[in-house]
């Protein structure tokens, strides 16, 4: 039996340890030391006030403790009285939370293991939510500030693995906030589907609260912050899979960026280059090499998440009222999905930030093509004065002939008698600068810039 020269004994052997402890380790490892030093304890950790809240910090316990707790119970009364609470029974302390006498006959009442899971499920998916979208802020900051640095920085733009027309790659990236703005678009469009309370009984109905069914369930929307379901049925699996596959086409298109960056660093483009942690020796067996490690692991978890929407659709088929297999299948999509975004967040933001830049290669690759990969601004031009189609085939006939008989496609331009009719050697070299037919590569990457930075601010303002 534990008696008080006992209890004394334990308490003077942990401060002893307690003393050697580090300070950034030291609440963590209090509540450690006292929670398995005494049998009987069932928790033991440290609440901090935040304004009218107390919200729990380093804890050791057989369950999860309440948190966040306004000033009511003993934890609560302590905070207000400003003095330290001895109580020998908890439940028999008046407010005590959730476990006092008043309370216990009213947990469970007409709800079902179910209700109470799948709100706790929306409550904790709400708190990683804002997480996603504050690393999502810092994501489009890094690529609003990549955008505008590169928005002149000539380079080839490819279709179906060959060059096609000039671009720069402050246009590329404009391609990527646009399309990663639009996920976050509808992800946030969303919300007032998704975060949504349902409690309604076994089936759906309200039968076991009576008459006052509906306003129980208003009334605990309201306390949890959530929006109230129309109709509270358990059968209704759809706001966690519209959560799940926005998620999974976001990080479809980080994949999408990854695999573009791992495809660009290859030793025959040499293009881009993702950063080098201090930990990275390259391959163990060839000192040459840097494996894009990084991007490839992008590339895996994105792949990953993607192998998570059939499983996701599959929650949906949900049978009559309610089944425990679907309501499993949902909540694993959600997790795992959970768990492999934010490691893929993570990932591409330190790729991204990171990201080495070789405009000389850029322009090397981009003259490989002698002149050639601006054809269409000449045959364009010529089409003015003869028609598309004829300037298209007599266009096509140089280029044929340049790479058969190893012959400058320039030169060859302004040699051609159809050509020189209507076009001097001025136009045709302004004509042949890749840097003169980049459109508004430049112009979008100002504009979805300033738009990325924009939804970044946003996002930091959100209120879920």
């Amino acid at each position: 039996m534990l008696t008080s020269k006992n209890k004394e004994k334990i308490y003077i052997k942990c401060i002893e340890s307690v003393k050697s402890t580090s300070k950034s380790n030291k609440l963590k490892f209090i509540s450690k030391l006292l929670f398995e030093s005494f049998d009987s304890w069932i928790f033991c950790g440290f609440y901090f006030q935040e304004n009218d809240k107390l919200l729990v910090s380093e804890y050791s316990a057989n369950k999860i403790p309440c948190s966040p707790i306004e000033f009511n119970g003993v934890c609560g009364t302590a905070i207000l009285k400003n003095k330290i609470l001895n109580i020998e029974d908890v439940n028999t302390f008046q407010g005590h939370i959730v476990c006092d006498k008043d309370s216990k006959k009213y947990v469970h009442w007409g709800g079902t293991t179910q209700n109470i899971v799948s709100n706790g499920d929306i409550l904790i998916l709400r708190k990683i939510h804002k997480i996603f979208l504050n690393d999502l802020s810092d994501l489009l900051k890094i690529l609003s500030k990549l955008s505008l640095k590169t928005k002149n920085d000539l380079m080839a733009g490819r279709t179906h693995g060959q060059h096609a027309l000039p671009i720069t790659f402050g246009y590329k990236v404009a391609c990527w906030i646009d399309e990663i703005s639009r996920h976050i678009e509808r992800i946030k469009e969303s919300e007032p589907r998704v975060f949504k309370c349902i409690f309604g009984g076994a089936v759906g109905t309200s039968a076991s609260f009576g008459k006052y069914g509906n306003k129980l369930q208003k009334k605990i929307s309201i306390k949890l912050g959530l929006n109230s379901s129309r109709i509270p049925t358990r059968s209704h699996l759809d706001h966690f899979a519209e959560y799940n596959l926005n998620i999974i086409m976001l990080a479809t298109t980080f994949g999408k960026i990854a695999q573009e960056i791992y495809n660009l660093m290859k030793n025959e483009i040499s293009e881009l280059e993702e950063p080098i942690t201090s930990e990275d020796i390259g391959s163990s067996t060839m000192p040459q090499k840097r494996n894009p490690h990084i991007c490839q692991d992008i590339i895996s978890l994105s792949a990953e998440c993607r192998s998570l929407a059939p499983i996701t659709f599959d929650s949906m088929l949900n049978e009559h009222e309610g089944s425990r297999q679907n309501h499993l299948m949902s909540s694993y999509a959600l997790n795992q999905l959970c768990i492999k975004f934010g490691h893929l967040l993570s990932s591409i933001k330190f790729v991204l930030r990171g990201l080495k830049i070789n405009k000389k290669n850029m322009l090397k690759n981009l003259e490989i093509s002698k002149g050639s990969i601006v054809s269409e601004s000449i045959m364009l031009k010529l089409g003015i004065h003869i028609g598309r189609q004829q300037a298209h085939k007599i266009i096509h006939q140089i280029l044929n002939f340049s790479s058969k008989e190893n012959v400058s496609f320039i030169s060859l331009l302004k040699k051609n008698p159809k050509i020189k009719k209507f076009l001097t050697e001025k136009d045709i070299a302004n004509l042949v600068n890749p840097k003169k037919y980049t459109g508004f590569s430049s112009l979008f990457s100002e504009q979805m810039s300033t738009v990325a930075l924009n939804l970044s601010k946003k996002l930091r303002k959100t209120e879920i």
